[in-house]
């Protein structure tokens, strides 16, 4: 009779590693399995522990450990890779007892961005997170909330057209005949909530609404906004953002104004 220690990144632990680990648990003359976390990892030891620790809640004789606590065998390396796909946005794929908490929360999001966007992208992104805050935090609504939405809103920009347009002839057809530069304000949101597991509804509408401008709600505008006059974009928006720290509906209604007048100056041209 003995107790197994696997050991692993656990960053986070995923699906496959839980079913790995239940099958030993079933091995006639185990008594327990404890997984044990390793030193390194994207989250810091203590948060890679607190998901573990939520993710073997529901097994008997399931344990988690500090990995230089105990001496163990290591998963297979393709288990552990599971974990790098998790990083990259399939929260679908974390363990179960998890999934809920990644989605909700804000781990993994900086990694994401940088897997999923290009490099100016990722830093465009960040940018906008940023301002997305600080106009939160001034507007009062939730800055982390707002941060979060802007780091996500260009996730599935880099995709093909044809990508973009597979995705929206199932889930939203009526978007197709729409021209392809606004596809990502729309295959988004399919992508956060179906791959991610992002539930919230106000998130997933201002992602929806940034490129059109049809916003209907405190969010949406600080996206919007933000996503036009954040500072990499590398042109004079100081009278934009003075405008948009007093008054959101004034800097919505301004900035809708430029870009609707820049999109016809580039038809015109």
């Amino acid at each position: 009779m003995s107790t197994v220690i696997l050991t692993a990144p656990f960053d986070p632990v995923t699906a496959a590693e839980l079913e790995a680990a239940a099958a030993v648990l079933k091995q006639p003359g185990v008594t327990g399995v404890i997984l044990a976390a390793e030193e390194e990892g994207v989250l810091g030891r203590e948060a890679r522990l607190k998901y573990l620790s939520r993710a073997v809640r529901p097994y008997r004789k399931m344990y988690c450990a500090y990995a230089d606590d105990v001496s163990g065998s290591r998963l297979a390396e393709a288990l552990i890779d599971s974990e790098r796909v998790v990083r990259e946005g399939a929260f679908r794929k974390a363990a179960p007892g998890i999934r809920a908490a990644l989605a909700e929360g804000m781990d993994y999001l900086e990694t994401i961005v940088d897997a999923r966007c290009k490099p100016k992208r990722a830093l465009h992104s960040r940018s906008v997170a940023k301002l997305c805050g600080r106009l939160a935090e001034i507007h009062g609504i939730d800055p982390d909330k707002a941060w979060k939405t802007g780091m996500l809103h260009d996730l599935t920009k880099a995709w093909s057209e044809e990508e973009g347009r597979a995705l929206l002839e199932w889930y939203a057809p009526e978007i197709v005949p729409m021209a392809p530069a606004v596809y990502h304000s729309y295959t988004c949101p399919v992508f956060l909530k179906t791959v991610m597991g992002i539930e919230d509804r106000e998130i997933l509408q201002a992602i929806r609404q940034h490129t059109l401008g049809d916003c209907t709600g405190k969010l949406s505008k600080i996206l919007y906004i933000a996503d036009k006059i954040e500072p990499t974009r590398g042109y004079d928006v100081s009278k934009e953002t003075e405008l948009a720290e007093k008054d959101l509906d004034a800097a919505f209604r301004l900035v809708y104004m430029e870009a609707e007048q820049y999109r016809e100056r580039r038809t015109d041209g």
